[in-house]
């Protein structure tokens, strides 16, 4: 597969300029992160042993992997065209790990209080407790996506060399990915490892950088060629569609039928099945659609600045929503669950969790913490979102990584 010479729009939409802004992922992140917050408020308010619990757990997991295909994504169409094949890795880890490792650690105490104080521990249980959420991401349930961010950062130098090594076989890179995906989450899915190390790894498989490695790749070629990419979703909206449709009823089907054959929601619903490899490829296709549509479409109107604002908060709404949802578990939602069937108990709850963890994340952007409690500069009045401006005076960075840019 090499780069089309074909000219295509640009992939960052109009209007981006010198900005190095990828539009499209502005929208594909909203998106994520909106599903990310359904998963977690059915987790949190809604027993996932009901059936049509599971049953939405079973399609919205496929943000995981999404995250890690726009984190690849981000990272390669950053540093794909440069001269040189060398990524300066000291400035590069540098600059990574700041942005994503000091709020990490930030949220990993917060979290880790948070647990001790509902289930106390002795003073060295806790700290051993909390060494270990910090090298699992274990803190709390969301925080396993920094980690394995993190891990990616760590080899990405040598990701982005295996790329442009491989760029003339991309296409079978991406088949023989595949086909090893379906194998891991196959024997993820089928070991039960008990007693010693192994059994206690494998708690954690989760926040380890290979099981998912078909999606790191998917994402960074879909960068290498996104030109190509770009091209072929805006040919083939039906194609997208349908796939989307008959993988998303394949799924669905395979958790009904596990269901019915005995299984518990929850385990017919888990991640790490064969089934879920092709739906979470189409999920993130159809997401990358809706991202190119949108960004040749933006015209710098209200609704392209509240995607923009959205997406720059994102990361931090991420960091903050477990706890609200949390908060939401200590009385309101003993008020929903009397009011409301479980439906509308949840759906209430999670625009309530939405809305509360965007008004903490803007009040913390507006203090001397916004770098370390969202991964953002200090927000000050006057700037592009804030001023009404859909694009900056001066060239900004360019887009970082899936849990946020800069």
């Amino acid at each position: 597969m090499t780069r089309s010479a074909t000219p295509v729009a640009p992939i960052a939409g109009r209007g981006a300029g010198k900005t190095g802004h990828v539009y499209a992922v502005d929208m594909v992140r909203v998106l994520t992160f909106a599903c990310v917050i359904g998963v977690h408020t059915i987790a949190t308010l809604i027993s996932l042993d009901s059936i049509s619990a599971g049953g939405a757990a079973m399609l919205l997991h496929f943000t995981r992997e999404s995250f890690f295909a726009l984190t690849a994504f981000v990272l390669v169409h950053r540093y794909r065209d440069k001269l040189t094949d060398k990524v300066n890795c000291v400035r590069f880890w540098r600059r990574r790990y700041l942005l994503v490792g000091v709020p990490y650690l930030a949220w990993s105490v917060i979290y880790s209080v948070l647990g001790f104080s509902l289930a106390p521990v002795p003073a060295g249980t806790a700290v051993t407790l909390f060494g270990r959420n910090v090298l699992t991401g274990n803190a709390w349930y969301h925080l396993y996506f920094l980690i394995v961010t993190m891990q990616f950062y760590l080899v990405f130098p040598l990701f982005l060399w295996f790329l442009r090594a491989t760029r003339r076989w991309h296409g079978w890179l991406l088949v023989g990915s595949g086909v090893l995906q379906v194998g891991i989450d196959a024997g993820l899915r089928a070991a039960n490892p008990s007693g010693g190390w192994a059994a206690t790894l494998w708690h954690y498989d989760g926040s380890f950088l290979g099981t998912y490695t078909f999606y790191l790749l998917l994402g960074g070629v879909a960068a290498w060629h996104a030109e190509q990419a770009q091209a072929w979703v805006r040919r083939h909206p039906t194609t997208v569609v349908m796939a989307l449709l008959v993988t998303g009823v394949a799924a669905e089907g395979w958790y009904l039928k596990q269901v019915a054959d005995g299984a518990p929601a929850t385990a017919a619903s888990d991640v790490f099945q064969p089934v879920v490899v092709p739906w979470c490829l189409a999920s993130i296709t159809a997401l990358f659609a809706l991202g190119v549509f949108w960004a040749g479409r933006r015209a710098g109107g209200p609704g392209s600045r509240i995607v923009e604002a959205s997406s720059d908060r994102s990361f931090g709404v991420f960091l903050i929503h477990p706890m609200m949802l949390w908060i939401m578990t200590l009385g309101p939602a003993a008020w929903l669950s009397a009011h409301l069937p479980p439906i509308g108990m949840a759906a209430v709850a999670y625009v309530a969790v939405i809305g509360m963890s965007l008004l903490v994340v803007e009040l913390l952007r507006r203090t001397s913490l916004s770098q370390v409690l969202t991964g953002k500069s200090r927000s000050l009045r006057g700037s592009a979102v804030q001023s009404n401006k859909s694009e900056p005076s001066a060239p900004a960075p360019p887009v970082t990584l899936g849990a946020g840019r800069t």
